[in-house]
């Protein structure tokens, strides 16, 4: 059975509109997964194969042959998916220490679409009746390591703010009247997630031909400046031209912080705006992107201190 490429979606904000359907944004790793003749098969976007990662899915080898179904493989830590976890077990792949981690911390296969039944495609059938045939599976299969992903319609912004106060990392939108694309990006999906900003002091850059690729940043805390990632989207063509202009005078011979990776350093002068999605375990920005340069005087003090850690 063809492996298919799991359909993509665009940014949006809250909003509210009957035809969509609404449900959770699942923090984990999106994965999609068959059955045939007793056999089962789970891949990711690149059509890497996972199967042999997670050995507490095997029930899926039980649905009907010829079933796809797409998902997101989610790992539970005290009641809230848990991304650092999961991609810390996902880069793990010797048989022993799988076998051992997938009865102590196993994962849930979160199904939110069906793609084919008895090895019939059903991508150009509606949502919503691919989703109640998933659901339907998902009833039938009965294992408690494989959920489906209920929705609401209509009501985006009230299930927006609920699902943000639970922790979770936002909303997916879908028309209820739309297709599955595979491997294409489609306006009739949306995912909507919550932003924070924070003021940043740059204390690096990766150098280009047309510009900065990146900007190696360290954020405020304690009183101090702690690195806290590499920006590489957000840019335009001339924010990208004029940074690197501006950066390259200010070179130094070594960080200010460490950093744990390659650049070009430069003294922590210039300080701009990171929009991101939340701070990683290790006090990484996860989604960071880039929204411009401000004033150190609206940055505060802290973003300039002498005490860097």
């Amino acid at each position: 059975m063809d492996r298919y490429r799991p359909m993509l979606a665009v940014p949006a904000v809250p909003f509210d509109a009957p035809e969509y359907l609404f449900e959770v944004k699942w923090n984990g790793v999106r994965a999609l997964a068959s059955s045939a003749a007793g056999a089962w098969r789970l891949w990711g976007r690149d059509l890497a194969d996972y199967g042999d990662r997670y050995p507490e899915l095997a029930g899926l080898g039980r649905l009907p042959a010829g079933t796809v179904l797409d998902g997101e493989l989610v790992l539970t830590v005290h009641g809230r998916p848990d991304l650092d976890s999961l991609l810390a077990r996902h880069a793990l792949v010797g048989p022993q220490t799988v076998r051992r981690l997938s009865a102590a911390r196993p994962v849930t296969y979160v199904v939110f679409d069906l793609l084919c039944t008895a090895g019939r495609p059903v991508l150009a059938a509606p949502l919503e009746e691919r989703r109640a045939r998933a659901e339907a599976a998902v009833q039938d299969l009965a294992d408690p390591r494989v959920a489906f992903s209920a929705g609401v319609m209509g009501s985006g912004k009230a299930f927006f703010a609920r699902a943000v106060a639970q922790g979770q990392e936002g909303v997916m939108a879908k028309h209820c009247a739309s297709s599955y694309r595979p491997g294409r990006r489609s306006a009739s999906w949306k995912k909507v997630k919550p932003f924070h900003e924070v003021p940043c002091a740059v204390v690096g850059f990766l150098p280009g031909r047309d510009g900065v690729r990146g900007l190696l940043v360290a954020a405020a805390r304690d009183g101090g400046l702690y690195y806290a990632g590499l920006v590489r989207s957000g840019f335009t063509a001339i924010a990208r031209r004029q940074l690197q202009a501006r950066l390259v005078a200010l070179r130094r011979p070594a960080p200010v912080v460490p950093c744990g990776g390659r650049g070009v350093w430069v003294d922590p002068v210039l300080v701009c705006r990171v929009r991101f999605l939340e701070w990683t375990r290790s006090g990484r920005l996860r989604g960071a992107s880039f929204r411009g340069l401000i004033d150190a005087a609206e940055a505060g003090p802290s973003c300039h201190s002498s005490r860097q850690r």
